[in-house]
């Protein structure tokens, strides 16, 4: 279940886009059907069909088909696709050539009937658009547990993390819900009394019949997000909780380093920042308008009309989801698909196809090649947006197990690596300062032998989270291996990564990792090293893990920059 959703008045703007791009299509209809009749005029005059001759007629047709729905001309659409269907017959059965021409004839002789809107336009207003909610500056959680919890001590965990936290009974939750206004809610269930998490109709009518000193109301507020934690999970469990309108059911006490990764996914932007589509279609007009859509959804969107468009796009673009026409003049979908799914970079990235195709044959052989979903055109707004974020999601986190390091969700050795590579190459082509930081935690092997591993592993979410919120999202950051973090800044020279090092370093010295009484205070020591003084991916590791190293041999807990005598000189193996 996706969490609650923004669901602003579509702006003036919009509607001034789209109501331009039905202008435009009206005004050019006419040009598009003398085409589709100029191009049938020459095909019906030879004296066979080879479908390469049928080719631009075919290509126009099946635009018509996709596009005439979308912006009102439902019958024009339906006509085009039972002449694209003619098209394909007569391609496929030649010996009927004769009584396929006169029914294609009779077929082209009803566009001028439908060539008009059917019935009122469509009101851009009405459209059912969606916008993720936007992750709070200071989040709001609060916990419903009993006095014996399990998870007593979890709300001492998630203050650490910066977020605003409550603690209540279970039986007073509608109150806490009105004076609070949580993001997200945790309910402890509790089999042997019968606690079971109330719906969240329930939870919503309760509040508001408690909400007479709040004029706001809690409706404007919004439901926040609820997790349910039970000690013994099970499928009846969950069918419940989602019956009821809660997200997911956790384990109690949940691990937190998998909690906060799940509340994080409540905010779709902060796992990965906004969702990027890229579209495929030679359907100029039809493009730009799903374009323009998933944009006002808060999607990030390109597109690409040829295969060479495509190319170009996906070297500077990195890509959730493709949303791919079936029939496109140059290479049809299944063919790009096969290709794309050839890329080893493209592993796990949904493709869509999208097509007022309705051959199931032609629908399999979409999805045999690596297509994840088929859409009939025209495509209902809230359908498309639900299925490009839900592909979407799905996509990240697949490529989120395969990329990133289970405990503190950063990319993994290999990750981080092959990132570098790719912005190394994005810096030399536009000839821009690239700096590398390997970073070192200082004593770490004491901190696990005094306080535990699970301290440890804390320190270690800690510092990931503190590099995260530390950063620009231009900035990649990874865990390099053991208590060993890689970080790529693009735009940036020596001097300015060894400054925000320097700034980092300090900030997290004073950080405590322990909810005990005894703090525990982890520094780090470091290494920059920046292209162009060093030309390749493995020359800027090496330089900055060098200069790691002589940081640990002068003392720890400092910020040293590499330069070209750095390699000439090997650093101890620091602790």
């Amino acid at each position: 279940m996706t969490g609650p959703q923004q669901t602003p008045e579509p702006s003036a703007a919009f509607n001034a886009r789209l109501e331009e791009l039905r202008r435009g299509y009206a005004k050019g209809l006419p040009d598009e059907i003398a085409l589709i009749r100029q191009c049938w005029g020459l095909a019906r005059t030879l004296p066979s069909f080879d479908p390469l001759i049928l080719k631009p007629l075919r290509t126009h047709v099946h635009n018509l088909a996709g596009s005439g729905a979308t912006y009102g001309y439902d019958r024009l659409s339906r006509l085009m696709q039972d002449i694209e269907q003619k098209i394909d017959l007569l391609a496929d059965f030649p010996e009927d050539a004769g009584r396929i021409v006169l029914e294609l004839d009779a077929l082209l002789a009803e566009v001028d009937t439908t060539s008009v809107p059917s019935g009122e336009q469509k009101n851009w207003a009405e459209l059912d658009i969606h916008r993720p909610r936007k992750r709070p500056d200071k989040l709001k959680v609060l916990l419903a547990l009993a006095k014996d919890s399990p998870s007593s001590g979890l709300d001492e965990q998630l203050l650490h993390y910066g977020m605003e936290i409550r603690v209540c009974d279970p039986e007073a939750l509608a109150e806490r819900l009105v004076e609070f206004h949580p993001d997200i809610l945790l309910f402890e269930e509790d089999a042997e009394s019968n606690r079971i998490c109330p719906s969240l109709r329930n939870l919503f009518d309760q509040a508001q019949s408690q909400s007479d000193n709040d004029k706001m109301g809690y409706s404007e507020k919004g439901i926040p997000d609820i997790f349910i934690l039970n000690n013994q999970p099970s499928i009846a469990t969950r069918v419940r909780a989602f019956r009821n309108g809660a997200r997911e059911v956790l384990f109690n006490p949940p691990e937190i380093s998998a909690l906060l990764a799940k509340i994080d996914d409540c905010f779709l932007e902060q796992v990965g920042g906004a969702i990027h589509v890229l579209i495929i279609d030679d359907d100029k007009e039809l493009a730009q308008f799903h374009a323009n859509v998933l944009e006002q959804a808060g999607f990030k969107v390109e597109i690409a009309h040829t295969a060479a468009e495509l190319e170009q796009k996906l070297g500077n673009f990195s890509v959730d989801v493709i949303l791919m026409d079936l029939h496109m003049p140059d290479y049809n979908g299944i063919e790009l698909s096969a290709a794309l799914r050839q890329d080893p970079s493209l592993y796990g990235v949904p493709i869509i196809f999208i097509s007022v195709e309705q051959d199931i044959v032609r629908h399999l052989g979409a999805i045999k090649v690596g297509g994840d979903d088929f859409l009939i055109k025209p495509v209902a707004v809230p359908y498309l947006i639900a299925s490009v974020e839900t592909r979407a999601r799905r996509g990240r986190e697949l490529r989120s197990l395969i990329r990133k390091d289970g405990l503190t969700g950063l990319f993994n050795h290999v990750s981080i690596e092959d990132s570098l590579q790719q912005m190394l190459a994005r810096a030399i082509r536009s000839k821009t300062d690239l700096s590398v930081a390997m970073i070192d935690l200082d004593y770490f092997k004491k901190v696990n032998d005094n306080y535990g591993h699970l301290v440890g592993d804390r320190v270690l979410i800690d510092f990931a989270r503190f590099l995260k919120g530390r950063l620009r999202k231009s900035d990649v950051v990874g865990r390099f291996g053991g208590e060993e973090f890689m970080l790529i800044l693009p735009d940036t020279s020596v001097e300015h990564g060894r400054a925000l090092l320097e700034s980092i370093r300090q900030s997290f010295s004073i950080v405590n990792h322990n909810t005990a009484a005894t703090p525990v205070r982890v520094t780090f020591s470091a290494g920059v090293a920046c292209h162009p003084d060093f030309s390749t991916a493995s020359t800027l590791i090496k330089a900055a893990d060098t200069a790691m190293y002589q940081a640990k041999e002068q003392g720890r807990n400092r910020v040293i920059t590499a330069s070209r005598e750095t390699l000439q000189t090997e650093g101890g193996n620091g602790e």
